[in-house]
């Protein structure tokens, strides 16, 4: 035991090493409160743990407490794993090569270096060659890119729509709105790698620069799991796409000032086509998603995130049931959650056919009885 200092309290008091351990322990727990780092927390919590345990075991009544000795030496191994965890993502975001760390500070810098590793660990890379065909207009599309290298061309029914430049993303389908589709998207344009652009108008196949495009792809689902169980990946992610979509506008004006819209009305036209496009391809993976077996589609959360997409890209009432009415649905049975099939009516009129023979059936008995009693 330890004796208190007589200029702290003139009576005799003293402490043993276990008690000291014990208080240090609620102190590191209070100072863990105060922090916001994940890994100071965590160290902070080790630390308190580890002091607890002391405690336990050299109680000063001398009898060890198994109970609060063995929780918290499974506190202690659960918050060293996640220390662990943290460090070696740390570690490996730093291994990351330099142009993928340059690439995130120029084009994704709301996005931290850990979760940047993260999307990089489940993205595979791929590259095209000038005239390569990326998407296909009116084919299922599993995929999510980001551009790391290059330029491409969007094009809806063979006009260019707009350009897809170095950190821009592709195909994400309403993830800056929150909508985490899963599976297969219609594309609502098709994605080539064109020619360099010349605002001389002479490209040619003699010109020795040519156009190469490195992106990285995720599989839409495989990058929903992630997401679902990493909000702060999530939620960097969306900011990110936000900024994604400024640049896409801007890039739309440049287009017209460069000269490489060359009807701008056909152009409008034809983004106007392929918002509608994009827009019913959402709800048909929505739909195809949310349906069970018995024909019943709920949404749930997903109908109010639908909403902010809808307020964020100007769909109107119009739009969205012309949207319906290309995935064969009509706004009445969007709204119900149920699509009426054919097979639907027959079953109706086949109820309807035998109530009425059930009351012609109960009539004609009644008649009869009625003429037995008489």
């Amino acid at each position: 035991s330890l004796p208190l200092p007589r200029w702290i309290s003139p009576q005799h008091y003293s402490f043993t090493l276990s008690e000291a351990f014990g208080h240090s322990s609620f102190i590191l727990v209070a100072a863990s409160y105060a922090t916001r780092d994940f890994l100071e927390l965590r160290v902070m919590a080790v630390l308190g743990s580890g002091a607890m345990l002391l405690f336990t075991y050299f109680h000063p009544h001398g009898r060890v407490l198994w109970l609060p000795l063995k929780w918290n030496a499974l506190f202690i191994a659960i918050n060293s794993y996640r220390i662990g965890r943290v460090l070696y993502d740390r570690y490996m975001a730093d291994e990351l090569g330099e142009e993928l760390k340059a690439f995130r500070e120029e084009h994704l810098c709301v996005i931290d270096g850990v979760n940047w590793y993260k999307l990089v660990r489940l993205a595979e890379e791929e590259t095209y060659d000038e005239g390569d065909l990326v998407v296909i207009q009116g084919c299922d599309n599993h995929y999510i890119r980001i551009v790391l290298e290059g330029e491409l061309e969007v094009l809806r029914d063979g006009t260019l729509t707009y350009v897809v430049e170095k950190g821009n993303f592709v195909s994400e389908s309403g993830l800056h709105a929150g909508l985490m589709l899963r599976g297969a998207i219609e594309s609502c344009g098709t994605i080539v790698v064109g020619p360099p652009f010349d605002p001389a108008g002479e490209n040619n196949t003699e010109n020795p620069r040519k156009n190469r495009v490195r992106c990285l792809r995720w599989d839409r689902s495989e990058l929903m799991d992630l997401l679902e169980n990493d909000r702060g990946l999530m939620n960097s992610l969306q900011a990110a796409l936000s900024w994604d979509i400024v640049r896409k506008l801007k890039m739309q004006r440049h287009m017209l000032a460069d000269g490489r819209v060359k009807d701008p009305k056909t152009w409008t036209k034809k983004r106007g086509d392929q918002g509608i496009s994009r827009y019913a391809s959402i709800l048909q993976n929505m739909l195809r998603s949310h349906s069970s077996p018995d024909g019943e589609t709920e949404l749930g959360d997903l109908s109010e995130v639908l909403k902010k997409y809808r307020r964020i890209h100007q769909i109107d009432d119009g739009d969205h049931r012309r949207a319906l009415a290309k995935c064969g649905w009509t706004e009445e049975e969007f709204r119900s959650g149920r699509r009426c099939e054919l097979e639907d009516y027959e079953d109706v009129e086949e109820e309807e056919l035998e109530s009425a023979r059930w009351r012609r059936l109960k009539r004609y008995s009644s008649k009869v009885v009625r003429s037995l009693l008489q």
